[in-house]
């Protein structure tokens, strides 16, 4: 009798140790874990299109042609710039290699449309001075049909920076974030019944915010629909988000969500939670 015994006990238990590490990998995983593998958060639903997409070559031609532009008369050709302006783009590919290291790889994970856009992925590695990231290449057509890197989303483009919105308390900002569902609920977001919780992360500051919305708004909505499909915990989003006022007695790093400006880091003409 005890063998039988024994053997169920040490299912139990390493049943048991799976679920504990899956939890701890759901609920406080970074998101360096999603860029080692991008293509498996990413979902394959492709937008119809005019034009022909770029084949993998192409692709990869584009974006290498792309980050070794150094002149900004030539950024319109290649790169939809969007809040940047051609100067600041050169100087950001100049200051690249310093900032991340030297490139190593590049994977093309072709179609990773978002926003009803017809999008072509191509994930940049950089290493070995920061092995484990990478930046999404992401191309896009205009209204020509010419496919661009689209910037702002491989810059990760915030406003204010980061260092103004959590050193100088900024009041709102607009960020690229990867965000994940949360449940920690406190000072002003502390009814559950009233917020939705939402972990927000980003590779450029080791600060995790916490954003929330009201449940049943248009942005609780637009957030609910970024895990519709399913395919990840995560999902990388464009957000407005707002500090409550000091006398609300919010954390440092609590935070509204005012806006859902995009699902996925590239911004369509229309605010994603105006086309709910």
């Amino acid at each position: 009798m005890k063998w039988p015994i024994g053997i169920i006990l040490a299912a139990v238990m390493m049943l048991g140790a799976a679920l504990t590490f899956w939890l701890y990998a759901y609920w406080h995983g970074t998101e360096e874990a999603d860029q080692v593998h991008p293509a498996a958060a990413e979902q394959r639903t492709k937008v119809a299109s005019q034009f022909k997409s770029p084949s993998h070559d192409e692709a990869l031609a584009l974006v290498k042609s792309a980050l070794e532009l150094r002149d900004a008369e030539q950024v319109a050709g290649l790169i939809r710039p969007g809040p940047m302006s051609a100067e600041a783009v050169v100087s950001f590919l100049g200051a690249m290699r310093e900032l991340d290291g030297q490139i190593t790889h590049y994977d093309w994970l072709s179609s990773v449309d978002k926003n009803g856009l017809s999008l072509e992925g191509v994930w940049v590695t950089f290493g070995p001075k920061t092995a484990k990231r990478g930046r999404w290449a992401i191309l896009t057509p205009d209204a020509k049909g010419i496919w661009k890197l689209d910037f702002a989303a491989f810059a990760r483009w915030v406003n204010p920076s980061w260092k103004t919105l959590l050193e100088q308390d900024s009041g709102s900002a607009e960020v690229r974030v990867s965000a994940s569902k949360d449940t920690y609920f406190n000072g002003p977001f502390k009814d559950e019944s009233q917020w939705a919780a939402y972990k927000l992360v980003s590779p450029d500051t080791e600060a995790i915010l916490v954003g929330y919305c009201r449940i049943g708004s248009a942005q609780f909505r637009a957030m609910e629909l970024l895990w519709s499909g399913g395919e990840s915990a995560k999902a990388r989003v464009v957000l407005e988000i707002r500090r409550p006022p000091a006398s609300e007695g919010a954390g440092h790093l609590q935070f509204e969500i005012s806006r859902v400006l995009a699902e996925g880091w590239v911004m369509a003409d229309k605010p994603f939670d105006e086309r709910l």
